[in-house]
């Protein structure tokens, strides 16, 4: 069989039009069983590229096609670990300045560790004699380097640059060369795309009469195959170099004791035999500039919540890095690291969110941008873009572009699309859909290598002008790098700016003696899920749980934050039942001890683990395989493991029906779940953002507003701010930063509230304030700060200046403003007073436009007004806008809907916020969140209900729901069973 060398794949991006996968299984089909890719200027699918050859049993060859402008192609075959780091560096070189990429020059200069090949005629002269191995490249569609090569001595190669496995995968090309060219279809030009009848994957009998005449070329062939036999990338995992004076194993060592300290006081024996055994599996893998590395990036940051599966290694709690003690909560360390485990340690770390990208150019100043790179996202067509990207590449403009694509995506109708070219359109981008079509940037993932990132890898800028590397997340991982998450969170913010607004007014919380667990109101507070606000707790679902459970201590919170996952939802009753006294047996004896603390519940990740160990005899590297290929919904791998894990709890006399029902339980851990030292971690800073709303409520929903809020829009946060007892105030130009910021009862609506408003024009209020003082009037305002005429407009309707402008209407401030301002023009009036300016005429004829008196608005038109300028009301709730339409109405307020079990209510609802969902029938329905000028209350919309009025729930404003009142263990909701615009 002929090794087929030079194929071309979906990862020349907007060029190839098969997946790798795709090729690979039509190559072993054809009994090959050697294979390279040589992608366009790029290794972006080498990962999946040498996954997938070794499942399916094909040696792959790593290679690249390198682009020579206005010459043609050169093929780089890499023979082993030097020549895989020198393509690395010629793409580098590449991606970084292209308009002074020679490949030839470079490869003349250092070819060490390739093989080239090429059927250009300049580029084989220019090589000859330089190069370490090179090839004259043939292909069944050319015999170009037959000539050259004789003349020059150097030998034959055949190259299979296969790029289609069928005649219809052309137009796919011609689509994704138009769309990569921004051309269309039918523009593009001699060379734009591969010819119609060349690059098609041939039998080797196909392609045996037309070598025939050259069996020099299959000798090269095999010649290049048999050099190349570096297909592992690295031989082990790429942990960060770290230089310290003391081995990294002595200064790790150094560190933790002191930080262990600081965390425990005097060390005892558990403390102290817990600190060695995880230094013992941590320095015998090689790990420990890992963890240093991580408590040098951890110091630099304000707050930090390390999180996921490290929140269970001591040696990450006495560094810093996270803030659970592990002994105290049983949290278990083999899902993080045990000896036998063959992957890396794993520690996602979040931050503030407007810290992240400050903080991420600080580790790549601290560690060498050479030695750096961000991780990439490879961006995918998916549906409707495939389909836009496919329409245009055939001629059609965004307005037909958008009319077809909200038939089919809005309405699910394809009944209408009967145009033959459409259906073309349609064909070509499912065919699309799923193909690369270029990298972005993932939000926090970083990778950091002990000798030049470029040896290891092709590195690229991105838009911000960071290293980004070639490789996904995935496949950044499978390479053997070891990524590091720099994640953001903005409730760590929120804690940080309420903090820091109670230092103001010299409130001080020490953050190391600080115990909110330990604080009875916050955990009654918890138990009544009064959490609106707080991290990771405020969404209705979770509301909801607390309030049926009444449970909101610690170790509660912990169990719940991870069992809300939506695919656990049928076993959250059974546990609400259990907890509140309800009859249970452990479903084995071996599993009492593993789920006492959870009432017999799976309810994390290393519950699945140990639950396979504990049953099935599994081994802890085999139980963690299996827990991943639950979350991966793998339905292959996963029928394997089901059949190992039945047989096992069989040998070990475990009956039919207990192993059904376990299992059962373990499938709900499919998509995402959460191992026990993650909800811990983030249980932590729940009670922290606790805390703060119940002792400090002003400076924390202020906090929580500044910073964008969580959950809901700013104007529920503000309803919520009035449901607490807390004076909502401003924006007020005398009172208001630029942020939000509480004090005591109150809440000042900060400047960035304003739409509209640039943050220069806020800067300069709060600048000139600070240091002049208050504003005195409106002239006096004038006088000090000048804004642009887009910033005035911004402030008038939201009231800003109402403190200052004497009574005077918003719709005079503005006028005012504008017309005293030096830097408005007459244009910007007469554009800002077009409506108002009356014609007047003088005798004599010749009309002269004067402007007439403002208008003044009423009441009800400065209320709308200021709700578009702000998105809430200021002293009202946003239904006031609707006043005269709901005076009268015959309904329940939200306050009292838990009055009404069992009977059917009308009320007003203003919606907050939607959750939809699946039925086990594949139906939709919703659970939706509104609110009254009262309260929050929840509904529930089933299929048929929201079948019919789902239209009516997406905009933002007043409806009256009508429904009947359900309770569920002390939670209360409304069965929706109409919905009427109000």
């Amino acid at each position: 069989m002929l090794e087929r060398l030079g194929l071309c794949s979906a990862y020349s991006l907007l060029y190839g039009v098969r997946r790798p996968e795709d090729l690979i299984q039509a190559v072993k089909a054809l009994g090959i069983d050697t294979i390279s890719f040589t992608d366009r200027d790029n290794l972006y699918g080498l990962p999946v590229i040498l996954e997938k050859s070794k499942e399916m049993g094909v040696r792959p060859i790593i290679g690249a096609c390198l682009t020579v402008p206005d010459k043609g192609l050169v093929y780089c075959f890499v023979r082993d670990r030097r020549g895989y780091s020198r393509l690395c560096e010629l793409l580098t070189m590449r991606n970084r300045d292209t308009e002074n990429y020679k490949p030839v020059s470079l490869l003349r200069q250092n070819s060490a560790g390739l093989i080239l090949a090429s059927s250009d005629e300049i580029i084989l002269e220019a090589l000859a004699g330089r190069a370490n191995a090179l090839y004259g490249a043939i292909t069944p569609d050319s015999l170009g380097a037959i000539g050259p090569s004789r003349r020059l001595g150097i030998p034959l190669a055949f190259l299979d640059t296969a790029l289609f496995l069928e005649k219809e995968d052309y137009p796919v090309h011609r689509a994704l060369r138009a769309i990569g060219l921004g051309k269309t279809v039918g523009n593009l030009g001699e060379g734009d795309a591969v010819k119609k009848d060349s690059h098609l994957l041939l039998s080797d009998a196909a392609l045996e009469g037309r070598l025939r005449s050259w069996p020099e070329a299959v000798k090269g062939t095999k010649e290049i195959s048999a050099a190349c036999v570096y297909h592992e990338l690295f031989e082990d995992w790429i942990f960060p170099g770290y230089a310290t004076e003391l081995s990294p194993g002595e200064e790790l060592y150094s560190r933790v004791l002191e930080g262990a300290a600081a965390r425990y006081g005097e060390l005892g024996d558990a403390e102290l035999g817990r600190i060695e055994y995880e230094l013992g599996i941590i320095n015998s893998k090689g790990f420990a500039p890992y963890f240093l590395v991580m408590d040098d990036i951890v110091r630099m940051a304000s707050r930090t919540c390390g999180r996921g599966s490290g929140a269970a290694s001591i040696v990450s709690y006495s560094l810093g890095i996270t803030n659970v003690d592990p002994l105290a909560h049983k949290l278990y360390f083999e899902r993080f690291l045990n000896p036998a485990r063959p992957d890396p340690p794993d520690i996602d770390v979040d931050f503030a969110w407007d810290e992240r990208d400050d903080l991420i150019k600080r580790v790549i100043e601290r560690f060498g941008p050479e030695h750096c790179a961000r991780v990439a996202n490879h961006n995918m067509f998916r549906p409707r873009s495939a389909f836009r990207e496919a329409a245009k590449a055939y001629g059609f403009g965004d307005a037909e572009i958008s009319q077809i694509e909200k038939q089919l995506f809005h309405f699910g109708d394809k009944s209408g699309v009967s145009d033959p070219l459409w259906l073309e359109i349609l064909d070509i981008a499912k065919k699309i859909e799923g193909l690369p079509r270029g990298l972005s940037m993932h939000c926090g993932g970083l990778v950091i290598t002990p000798e030049r990132i470029d040896k290891y890898v092709p590195i690229e800028s991105s838009l911000d002008g960071y290293p980004l590397l070639s490789w996904e997340k995935d496949g950044t991982e499978s390479a053997g790098f070891v990524k590091i998450d720099l994640l953001g969170n903005r409730s760590l913010a929120v804690i940080r700016d309420a903090l820091a607004n109670l230092g103001e007014q010299g409130i001080a919380i020490d953050r190391d003696t600080w115990r909110p667990v330990e604080d009875g109101a916050t955990v009654a507070a918890l138990a009544r899920g009064d959490s609106m606000g707080v991290f990771y707790i405020e969404s209705p679902a979770m509301r909801q749980l607390q309030k049926k459970t009444g449970a909101g201590d610690f170790s509660h919170i912990v169990i719940h934050s991870s069992i809300i996952r939506p695919a656990a939802n049928k076993f959250i009753n059974e546990y609400v039942r259990r907890l509140k006294g309800g009859e249970w047996a452990p479903l084995h004896p071996r599993l009492a001890y593993i789920l006492d603390e959870t009432y017999g519940i799976l309810c994390y990740q290393e519950d699945v683990s140990k639950t396979a160990v504990a049953l099935a005899g599994f081994d802890e590297v085999e139980a963690d395989k299996l827990r991943k290929v639950i979350a991966k919904k793998a339905g292959v791998k996963l029928a394997v493991y089901e059949k190992q894990f039945f047989e096992g709890c069989r040998k070990n006399g475990v009956a039919d029906e207990v192993i059904q029902k376990i299992w059962e339980m373990m499938l709900s851990f499919d998509g995402y779940s959460f191992c026990k030292p993650h909800s811990a971690s983030y249980a932590m800073v729940s009670f922290q953002s606790a805390y703060l709303r119940v002792h400090h409520p002003g400076e924390f929903m202020a906090a929580v507003l500044s910073n964008q809020g969580g959950y809901y829009r700013p104007h529920a946060y503000i309803a919520e701010c009035r449901r607490m007892g807390l004076a909502v105030e401003g924006p007020d130009v005398n009172a208001s930063r630029w942020r939000y910021y509480g004090m005591g009862k109150r809440v000042v609506v900060g400047l960035m509230a304003v739409k509209g408003l640039s943050a220069s024009g806020g800067a300069a209020i709060v600048a000139e304030r600070e240091k002049g003082g208050e504003f005195r009037s409106l002239s006096d305002f004038l006088r000090r700060v000048r804004l642009g005429r887009d910033d005035v407009i911004a402030l008038c309707p939201a009231g800003v200046f109402d403190g200052i402008a004497g009574g005077l209407p918003r719709a005079l401030q503005a006028r005012e403003l504008l017309k005293a301002h030096t830097g408005a023009s007459r244009k910007g009036q007469d554009e800002l007073f077009a409506a108002e300016v009356t014609p007047v005429y003088r005798t004599g004829g010749g009309a002269v436009l004067a402007t007439a008196p403002v208008k003044q608005k009423t009441g009800d038109e400065e209320l709308w007004e200021e709700y578009r300028a702000l998105g809430f009301l200021r002293g009202l709730h946003p239904l006031a806008l609707w006043k005269d339409k709901i005076r009268g109405l015959r309904r329940v307020k939200g306050r009292y809907v838990g009055e009404y079990i069992g009977q059917s209510v009308c009320l007003l609802g203003w919606p907050v916020t939607q959750k939809e969902v699946w039925t086990k029938d594949g139906l939709t329905m919703s659970f939706l969140t509104f609110e009254d000028e009262t309260a929050l209350y929840e509904t529930v919309i089933f299929p048929g209900v929201y079948e019919r009025y789902g239209r009516l729930l997406f905009d933002q404003a007043p409806l009256l729901v009508y429904g009947r009142v359900c309770e569920d263990n002390g939670a209360v909701s409304v069965e929706v069973g109409r919905v009427v615009g109000v």
